[in-house]
């Protein structure tokens, strides 16, 4: 596995260029995602690949990781994927912006071998499962670059939340890789949010913005499910999760929030035109 994250590594430094990866410049200050601790007490669990695992605590495990969807085995995954480079195909503004989703796509295919073996230590059936993406922000039309753009900002960020949360985990496989996807969700984000900066460099670019955020600041929140779940107590309890759906879409919604005003744009109410409260 060394050797293996050695060529990972050498191939992303050659990649490395003044955008590219997006992360450096977002961690260059120092820490830039709120802090995710758990505030209450509970035991502490720690499981690696191959420890027997009680029932309760492998059907969470497994259903998180259902709704992670990032594995090689994957079908739905890889499907996306197409249709992720078909629009950039489509849509793109100049040379330099297909490059980058190119960039994109090759970190989350990363993503994907990391998951599928994680997932094989797990479970090898689960681990070839096909998964479509349930969720609705995933089925939204991206018919404007600036939809492209909220999608990248506001979904992957979504992923680099959980996978922050993830670096406590009592599943050591998964504890040990959550910073690797943290980094690269963040800096799936910052690029989307760097399009974006651009889309809203005029004003006609910035009311199309302003108009777009109806349809994906509800949309992004919802990622987070339902406050009151009857699971995060559970997923809490056995070491899963560090906070329950509120809190963590909470810190989430402070962050977006932040990050749109700085682009001179107002954040929509966040209980308007919600599934998931």
């Amino acid at each position: 596995m060394s050797g293996e994250m050695d060529v990972i590594q050498d191939a992303e430094e050659r990649g490395r260029t003044d955008l590219w990866p997006f992360w450096r410049r977002a961690y260059a200050a120092g820490d830039p995602l709120p802090r995710i601790a758990c505030a209450v007490s509970r035991e502490t669990y720690r499981f690696d690949e191959g420890d027997p695992l009680p029932a309760e605590y492998r059907e969470l495990l497994t259903k998180m990781l259902r709704h992670e969807g990032e594995r090689a085995g994957n079908k739905s995954f890889l499907g996306f994927m197409g249709t992720c480079l078909d629009l950039a195909e489509a849509l793109y503004p100049t040379r330099e912006a297909r490059v980058i989703k190119a960039e994109y796509l090759a970190e989350e295919l990363k993503h994907a071998i990391m998951f599928h073996r994680l997932a094989v230590g797990l479970d090898r059936d689960f681990a070839l499962r096909d998964v479509p993406y349930a969720h609705y922000t995933f089925h939204l039309p991206r018919e404007t670059w600036a939809d492209d753009a909220y999608f990248h900002f506001l979904v992957d960020l979504n992923g680099a939340f959980h996978a922050r949360d993830w670096r406590e985990s009592s599943y050591v496989p998964l504890a040990k890789m959550a910073a690797t996807v943290e980094r690269d969700e963040l800096g799936h984000s910052e690029m989307g949010y760097h399009f974006l900066r651009e889309i809203c460099a005029d004003g006609r670019g910035r009311t199309l913005c302003q108009r777009l955020l109806g349809k994906w600041y509800p949309a992004a929140l919802d990622m987070f499910g339902r406050s009151d779940s009857k699971n995060a107590p559970l997923f809490i309890g056995w070491g899963l999760k560090s906070v329950d759906n509120a809190e963590i879409r909470r810190l989430y919604q402070g962050y977006v929030d932040a990050k749109l005003i700085a682009l001179g744009l107002e954040p929509p109410d966040p209980l308007k035109s919600r599934r998931f409260l």
